[in-house]
């Protein structure tokens, strides 16, 4: 056991520094250097005890050492919290996991009977559980409790995870804590309990089990060890520009310093919000991207990505008029299954006749569309079920409001004033609030 604890400790703290390293503000690297140090300095703790001949000593030690025992018992859950992305938004909340770890430490120093009556085993003291002592109770339930929520966390990330690597990895990590369950119960209950022989301290043998399967993931996965993936570069990568990166059932999943910046809302209170909440229509956007030509939720793998260019109202929202010009695109696996949308554009400046488009009809904005894409009138009346006659008087009504003559003043008004995308790809949409359903003109 001197040597098992010793490996352990040595892992432990290796594993801690090997991951901290690559990203040191990483939430989930950080509650994994907690996970690992409390763990190693338990199985260090754990070393000069079981070397020990003497029983004060031994008992001394023993009591130190639970101590980290249940710190790690918390920080085995503060991991897969933070691990999982299942941590409040106040990430600091998670803080409070640990203090029923330092009560029920207390009551191993209030409660004499848990560590009395060690036996000597082989040279060594061994412990000897006081099954119906109040720090055992504590203990296990603490256990149970915070290595349960574990095991269910790391299978609900499984399930929801986008990729297979994901999920692999996720199912690999929630099917250990239930292997470690198991065999740390069946040793250190069930065992003493029926053949009546204290437990022999083989707790620590089973986390370094643990210890090899997580560095296994490590190595083969590279998993926390991985360079930023693309979602970090996208979020990162683009000064100036609003990124948002919103999940399949269309709420936000991250956004970036500017979006943060431009909606007055810490990026932290936006995760979790309905795309609507975030940008005017964000519904109506990614039903749009769905309803692009190669849209389809399980689309080739190869298939080019669908998206479409808008250009938002955003009503009262930033220091300029509110204007966003933005392309939202979808997101996909390997697979070519859509697992989100990701939204990129830039505030829009210099806008002049916004009144001039904010009196258009959502009809006429529309045809406007319908004659930016390049189509004839014929060809707007089929597309909008009605006859050419009527979309000939609302061209007419369009012209008339703006103070044109033909389509290509229109389009050189449209595109001088930014209410149309600048990106090449889909520059010929044009979204204002009243063609996506919004109340409001813009201002």
């Amino acid at each position: 056991m001197v040597a098992i604890a010793a490996l352990t400790g040595f892992l432990s703290f290796l594993l801690g520094y090997l991951v901290v390293r690559g990203d040191t503000s990483s939430r989930a690297r950080q509650a994994f250097l907690l996970m690992s140090a409390f763990l190693g300095t338990w199985a260090v703790i754990a070393v000069f005890a079981f070397s020990t001949v003497d029983l004060d000593r031994f008992r001394r030690l023993f009591l130190v050492g639970s101590l980290f025992q249940l710190l790690h018992f918390g920080a085995f859950l503060h991991f897969a919290l933070a691990v999982t992305e299942t941590t409040p938004r106040r990430h600091r909340l998670v803080y409070l996991i640990y203090p029923p770890c330092v009560i029920s430490t207390a009551l191993f120093w209030l409660h004499n009977d848990y560590v009395s009556e060690f036996v000597f085993v082989d040279g060594a003291w061994q412990f000897n559980h006081q099954y119906g002592s109040a720090a055992f109770f504590s203990m296990l339930v603490l256990w149970f409790v915070f290595y349960s929520v574990s095991g269910v966390v790391y299978f609900r990330k499984a399930r929801a995870s986008a990729t297979v690597r994901e999920r692999r990895v996720f199912r690999v990590l929630g099917g250990s804590v239930v292997v470690l369950m198991v065999i740390t119960f069946t040793e250190v209950v069930i065992v003493p309990l029926l053949l009546r022989v204290p437990s022999q301290g083989s707790v620590l043998l089973f986390k370094f089990a643990w210890l090899l399967c997580f560095g296994y993931l490590v190595d083969r996965f590279q998993f926390l060890t991985a360079p930023p993936r693309l979602e970090e570069i996208a979020l990162t990568a683009f000064p100036g520009y609003v990124v948002a990166i919103v999940d399949d059932q269309r709420t936000v999943h991250r956004v970036n310093e500017e979006a943060a910046h431009l909606f007055e809302t810490p990026s932290e209170s936006l995760q979790g919000a309905a795309v609507s909440e975030l940008f005017p229509a964000g519904e109506r956007l990614c039903e749009m991207v769905d309803a692009r030509p190669g849209a389809q939720s399980a689309a080739p793998s190869g298939s080019a990505p669908t998206s479409v260019s808008v250009v938002l109202d955003l009503q009262n929202h930033g220091p300029s008029r509110g204007l966003l010009d933005i392309k939202a695109s979808a997101l996909r696996d390997t697979a070519g299954k859509r697992i989100g949308y990701i939204f990129f554009g830039r505030p829009v400046f210099g806008t002049r006749k916004s009144r001039l488009i904010a009196a258009l009809t959502p009809r006429e904005l529309e045809i406007i569309e319908q004659i930016l894409a390049g189509h004839t009138n014929a060809a707007i009346a089929e597309h909008l079920s009605i006859s050419e006659r009527t979309v000939k008087t609302h061209i007419t009504h369009i012209f008339d409001k703006l103070g044109i003559e033909n389509r290509i003043q229109l389009y050189g008004l449209l595109k001088d004033n930014h209410f149309i995308s600048s990106h090449a790809a889909d520059r010929h949409l044009l979204r204002m609030p009243q063609a996506l359903g919004d109340e409001h003109a813009p201002g």
